[in-house]
């Protein structure tokens, strides 16, 4: 630890705010690397006086022989107070490999393929749990060996790792994500009925312009977008809070020995907290809108393979109502029965009215045989059903700005009908894909 007069000699080099005083200010560079060194003296085997995560902001002051001098004056990152304010921190002169420094902050983009470097140029929930996958476990704690020394249920210690350690501190305090980070939802479709690939279906939408949502980030439906996205798009800071250490577990039908951890390094279980609650909408077939204020989730991280059932075939969020939510109805909405048929959930940055929406519907009728096989099915059973398309207009404007289709296909098991619900969001006037589900049959 550095003293008090170190700290302050090297403060008087130069000073944040002193102006022409004590000289210009020096240039901000920005750390590229992850958990970067920086020394007292610019040699190798010197004493380490912080280590520093990517995109951390230092003042340049001298350069020789590959080694930066830098005026480091605390990054908040590092000591979260869930306000993002530098706590207790008195700055400090150093030595860097100059190397490891840029006049530009690293992209996400750029960080992508190294999980720490990207979770500190965009911290979510998502992405350390990315970072604590990506940390190389020692051969006594690859599955492998764990299969022999653990078994179902045990506990997994994992050894402390600091950068994660500060990692898992900023998320406990709780960040507040970006739209451009979490929102992506590729190109427009020009047609979302020819986008369902389904040979024969003739269905007429009304004219698409722009309507209530005219960028990404004013919006995101529960169907295509996970807790990051959504607390970006609700202006909610998001928490992780650990709840459990991981174990060792196996798949259903499967055991005795273990095939997974729970988690992600050392954590088992977590939950997710919203500050402020995330304000989810629901609109009804009948374009009734109901709200709901979910405070805090269980997180699933079990990492259990899925076994079978419908389920999303992309980034989702589960609808309210899961078992640990803390979620309230919010005054002034409809209050939605648990039987009421639900076209979508959304969270905006702008509250939905309390008033109805309208909803138009139609169908095409599609069918299909089930052949006699004999004793089960002693004859040909004709199905009938229909592609059902939903027109959802918040806004009562004339203009859909969310699609829905329910497109029914043949049971391979059954040959009754399963249903994949495909979902479409106006945005500036252009449809985009927002969210698929799949029904499956299970044995």
């Amino acid at each position: 630890m550095i003293s008090l007069a170190a700290a302050l000699a090297g403060a008087a080099l130069w000073a944040p705010g002193a102006g022409a005083q004590l000289g210009p200010e020096p240039p901000v560079r920005h750390v590229q690397g992850s958990w970067v060194n920086l020394r007292e003296r610019p040699r190798p085997d010197a004493r380490v006086e912080a280590q520093l995560p990517a995109n951390t902001v230092v003042r340049l002051l001298a350069e020789q022989d590959g080694w930066c001098e830098v005026f480091y004056t605390g990054d908040s990152r590092l000591n979260p107070d869930g306000k993002g304010e530098v706590i207790r921190f008195i700055p400090f002169q150093s030595h860097m490999a100059c190397n490891l420094l840029a006049a530009q902050p690293l992209t996400l983009p750029q960080a992508a393929k190294d999980p720490a470097r990207a979770f500190w140029v965009a911290p979510s929930s998502n992405r350390l749990r990315a970072y604590g996958n990506a940390l190389p476990r020692p051969a006594a704690l690859q599955l492998p060996a764990l299969r022999k020394s653990h078994a179902e249920g045990a506990e997994v210690r994992y050894p402390a790792r600091p950068e994660f350690d500060a990692a898992k501190r900023l998320l406990r305090a709780g960040v507040l994500p970006d739209t451009a980070h979490e929102i992506a939802r590729g190109k427009p479709v020009p047609d979302p009925v020819a986008d369902l690939k389904l040979p024969g279906l003739r269905l007429a939408l009304q004219p698409i312009a722009s309507s209530r949502f005219k960028r990404h980030g004013e919006v995101a439906l529960l169907h295509d977008t996970e807790a990051d996205g959504l607390a970006a798009v609700a202006g909610s800071r998001i928490a992780v809070v650990p709840t459990a250490a991981p174990m060792g577990r196996y798949n259903r039908h499967s055991g005795p020995e273990i095939e997974f951890v729970t988690g992600f390094w050392d954590v088992g279980a977590a939950d997710l907290v919203f500050d402020p609650p995330l304000t989810i909408y629901a609109i009804t077939q009948q374009g009734l809108v109901g709200a709901q204020a979910l405070r805090k989730r269980s997180w699933q991280i079990d990492n259990a393979d899925f076994y079978c059932g419908g389920n999303y075939t992309g980034p989702a969020f589960e609808d309210p109502g899961a078992e640990g939510d803390e979620v309230v109805p919010v005054k002034r909405y409809a209050r939605l029965p648990e039987t009421a048929q639900v076209l979508t959930r959304l969270v905006t940055t702008t509250e939905l009215p309390a008033s109805a929406a309208a909803v138009k519907s139609q169908r095409q009728p599609l069918g299909w045989t089930i052949p006699a096989e004999p004793p089960e099915v002693p004859k040909p059973v004709r199905i009938q059903t229909a592609v059902v398309a939903y027109e959802i207009d918040l806004d009562r404007d004339g203009i859909a700005d969310i699609l829905r289709f329910e497109v029914p296909f043949k049971g391979e098991m059954s040959g009754h009908p399963l249903f994949a619900h495909h979902w479409y969001l106006n945005v500036g006037g252009q449809w985009f894909r927002a969210g698929r589900w799949i029904d499956q049959e299970c044995t």
